[in-house]
């Protein structure tokens, strides 16, 4: 050899030629190089790049011996195996079946719950660079990572005006506008006032026209507005000639500057973009008012932490400077997809891991399918031994079968997925889950299932394949019967283990399946406060231009509630500023109380208030029961003395352990016909009610009378008597006649609503149930196989116990015991994983600790239970077994 680099290049090559052709293959290889060498050598073009030349030819010579080899290496036993494997698993379609359709159903439930994250939590979102986009969110010092807070006015102007961390940044306030004037009926269609660097942060172009710029926020610029590809199409026929023309929303023209590209509705179903404007007064009054979304874009080469740091170091100017209203704020940044998504990550993180952990069950029961079916084949094993297969070239076999399996599977998983995805994102809207909609089966699923395929065909082969092929006494194996010799003690256990492991895993589904009923069930016991029966609700908003002055507003209100109130079919109809269940805040820090100003030292909560406002019949049409003093009345209403009530946490938190009637205090907001200070004088308390869901606290809320403070944007709750018609198409008639060109929009009954509050709770109780029971099914298949299998190797044993006396009962016992055995080992492993993973599913729960010794004593009941039901046919079958054909039979 010429070159010891060389050489030591082919020794290595060699490892991929099989052990009994590699000697052939390196001394062929050997020549070929050194003839290229000695080559080289004539002709003299080994020179200093030797180390070069002879890689190159060391390659050059290995792909030759290749070539040359070609007729030995096309027709590898790897095809070979794979051949067998299909034409064995022909010959066993129950097995192939069984296994496939198991398999399927784990990866496939599996890739559709990846899919479903995926479309939530990874994703990137459809704007460019959309990882440098932020929202800002106002929360407290005491609870800076609280997601989703909405911010001030004049904070938003001052941050966008001094932050250099920021490319950009925009405020949002979504709302809805009625579309008319254009020929079309009346159409309350969503929208959103953004400032005029909405579309910049963004960075999304218009399809037609332009978007709006900050020249559009100042006050007294022409009324402009941008619209949605889907509002063009449906409502304008998709006519190019549609920018440059002008719209009516709520009573005013607005003209049409651009339209947006196909897909984009940010924020989620907004259809059109309107210009926020501030007035010097908003910036002035309005900092105690918590109504925008802000978001923003990082500037090129700034980190997250960074910004945050700025953020955060000029919230506490802001504090030092408006003490009286962000003493205690700070401002915090959340990527924005995360910001968008809320709090539903734990959730969706959980059901993955829910459904990794059935994946887990598939595989330990297909795996002991496929040990059961390797050693029953022992006899078999051993005739291919004796012709010559090596120990690797069996256990490669038993592996290939494995791989076609975990193959056929992952193709059925796939087309599982396809039909879950498309059930998951059909879903009602009311779940809450962003982007779930989006749900689909991509290039990263298709991945994904390949993967998960591939991993399942290794964890599902490696340990039967290793053990159906160890130790394997060729002589004794085809003398004997394969039935004689699979119940080999150390196979057993390596049987039991894998059914002791698949136990412990569906304890831990079943705890977490446990935990999460006794939450729910908890969850929809909590007294709302207020009834949802036979409630129906729809909002009204009033145009400007229509209803310019408190006064029209007020008369509005007061017929539409005086013709509702006269129908026969109406028990009660209120309206509401603030709908409860549907997320609706309104926050205003308190300006004095008792005529005293509030200072710095007040306590936060004894400084903002959740202000509703209704009029008289709201507390009769929901059913919030009057505690004390009297309710809102009709004569409650512009030039009378501001009445209003409080709920009770209000009343304990502003005066504790005293009567609230009498007292007094104003709030931070301006309303009314003189655009005086909202407040007045305490004349009752109502009943807490949970505005935000059963799982929420109840907040310290104000209630105004609508007649003294009227606000054009309000929610209408009608209450029906018992058997009466839907009331909906009458309201609808009756607002009508009023008003032709004001459209009610967002119908819903109360029932809905109250639904949907437990819609998210109540989807992971079912998929997280869904697989428990999976789990379990899966675990009793699994005891049963084991105690079947082990019951048919014993037939002999039984028979001779039978025929020398012993009972049928103590066989039927040993098989009970067995199983009980197995059950209470997986039992106890399982508690013990319950018991660390709990943690993981404490935010998820309501009135329940994640170690409940209620839910940990059903569960073990249950398994316990499921094991015995899963040894009787065992059981009864050795019990049953006929010593005299027993004995025969060997």
């Amino acid at each position: 050899m010429g070159s010891p680099i060389g050489d030591r290049l082919l020794r290595a090559a060699a490892f991929i030629v099989p052990a009994d052709r590699r000697a052939d293959w390196l001394a062929e290889w050997r020549a070929e190089l050194d003839y290229a060498t000695n080559r080289a050598r004539q002709d003299g073009t080994l020179t200093a790049t030797r180390r070069s030349a002879i890689r190159l030819r060391a390659a050059g010579a290995m792909l030759h011996a290749l070539w040359l080899r070609r007729d030995r290496w096309r027709i590898e036993p790897v095809w070979q195996d794979l051949q067998y494997a299909v034409k064995s698993l022909i010959r066993n379609p129950g097995f192939a079946l069984v296994t496939v359709l198991t398999l399927g159903i784990g990866i496939g439930a599996n890739a559709a719950i990846f899919s479903a994250v995926r479309a939530v939590l990874l994703r990137p979102l459809p704007f460019p660079e959309s990882e440098a986009l932020v929202s800002v969110s106002t929360t407290t010092v005491a609870r800076p990572l609280l997601v989703g807070g909405s911010s001030a006015p004049p904070d938003f102007v001052d941050w966008r005006r001094n932050l250099a961390s920021f490319a950009e940044m925009a405020a949002i306030n979504a709302n809805a506008s009625a579309l008319t004037g254009d020929g079309g009926p009346a159409e309350q269609v969503p929208d959103a006032q953004v400032t005029g660097g909405f579309f910049a942060v963004l960075t999304v172009a218009p399809l037609h026209g332009r978007t709006l710029t900050p020249d559009d926020d100042a006050m007294g610029a022409p009324n402009v507005v941008v619209i949605s590809h889907e509002l063009w199409m449906r409502r304008f026929g998709g006519r190019a000639g549609v920018v440059g023309e002008s719209i009516t929303l709520d009573g005013a023209s607005a003209r049409v500057v651009g339209v947006m590209p196909r897909g984009f509705a940010y924020p989620i179903g907004a259809e059109l973009w309107l210009p926020l404007k501030f007035s010097e007064a908003d910036l002035t009054t309005q900092r105690g008012a918590l109504y925008l979304d802000v978001i923003a874009r990082l500037r090129p080469g700034v980190a997250m932490e960074s910004a945050q740091g700025e953020m955060r170091a000029y919230a506490k100017r802001l504090a030092e400077s408006y003490p009286r209203t962000n003493a205690d704020r700070t401002a915090s940044l959340f990527v924005l997809r995360a910001a968008l998504v809320g709090d539903v990550k734990p959730a969706m993180l959980l059901l993955l891991g829910a459904v990794a952990f059935v994946l887990l069950i598939v595989c330990v029961n297909v795996a002991n399918l496929v040990l059961t079916r390797a050693l029953g084949r022992q006899r078999e094993l051993a005739v291919r031994a004796a012709l010559g297969a090596g120990r690797a070239r069996l256990i490669r076999g038993l592996l290939v079968e494995s791989a076609v399996l975990g193959a056929a599977g992952g193709a059925a998983g796939l087309l599982i997925a396809v039909w879950a995805t498309r059930a998951i994102a059909s879903l009602d809207a009311g779940l809450g889950i962003p982007f779930l909609d989006q749900t689909r089966v991509d290039a990263a699923a298709l991945w994904f299932t390949m993967g998960v395929s591939l991993l399942v065909a290794v964890l599902v082969g490696i340990l039967p394949a290793w053990h159906a092929s160890s130790r394997l006494d060729v002589a004794r194996r085809i003398r004997e019967d394969s039935r004689t010799v699979t119940g080999d003690a150390n196979r057993q256990r390596l049987r039991s283990g894998l059914i002791v492991a698949e136990t412990a895993l569906a304890v831990v589904l079943l705890v977490g399946a446990g935990l999460l009923m006794r939450s729910f069930v908890r969850l929809a016991a909590v007294d709302l406060g207020f009834k949802t029966d036979r409630v129906q609700a729809f909002n009204v908003s009033l145009p400007t231009p229509g209803y310019p002055t408190p006064a029209s507003r007020a008369a509005f209100m007061e017929t539409l509630m005086a013709q509702l109130g006269a129908r026969p079919q109406v028990e009660a109809a209120g309206a509401v500023f603030g709908l409860p269940l549907t997320d609706f805040g309104y926050v205003i820090s308190m300006s004095t109380l008792d005529g005293r100003q509030i200072t710095d030292s007040d306590e936060q909560n004894k400084r903002s208030l959740q202000v509703r406002i209704v009029t008289p019949e709201y507390f009769h049409a929901m059913g919030i029961p009057l505690r004390r003093g009297r309710a809102i009345e009709a004569g409650d209403r512009l030039g009378a003395p501001a009445a209003i009530l409080v709920n009770e946490t209000a009343a304990e938190r502003l005066w504790p352990g005293a009567d609230p009637l009498g007292h007094n205090f104003t709030l931070g907001t301006r309303m009314g016909q003189g655009g005086e200070r909202a407040g007045g004088t305490v004349v009752g308390v109502v009943g807490d009610a949970r505005d935000f869901g059963p799982a929420r606290p109840v907040r310290p809320t104000v209630f105004l009378s609508h007649s003294q403070f009227p606000m054009s944007f309000f929610s209408v709750t009608v209450k029906s008597r018992p058997d009466a018609p839907a009331v909906v198409e009458m309201a609808r008639g009756i607002v009508a006649a009023i008003d032709a060109n004001l459209p009610i929009f967002q119908v819903r009954t109360m029932d809905q609503l109250a639904s949907n509050v437990v819609a998210q709770p109540r989807l992971y109780l079912m998929l997280i149930g869904l697989f428990a029971a999976a789990a379990v099914l899966l675990a009793a298949i699994g005891i049963y196989g084991v105690l079947a299998h082990n019951v048919s190797q014993r037939t002999r044993e039984i028979g001779i116990r039978l025929a020398l006396g012993a009972p049928r009962g103590q066989v039927v016992r040993r098989v009970v015991v067995q199983a009980s055995a197995l059950a209470c080992a997986g039992l106890v492993l399982g508690l013990v994983l319950a018991a660390a993973t709990g943690r993981y599913i404490q935010g998820l729960l309501f009135g329940v600790q994640p170690i409940d010794s209620l839910t940990y004593l059903a569960v073990a009941a249950g398994l316990l239970l499921t094991a015995l039901v899963a040894s009787w046919l065992p059981a009864r079958r050795a019990a049953r077994v006929d010593p005299i054909v027993a004995l025969r039979a060997d």
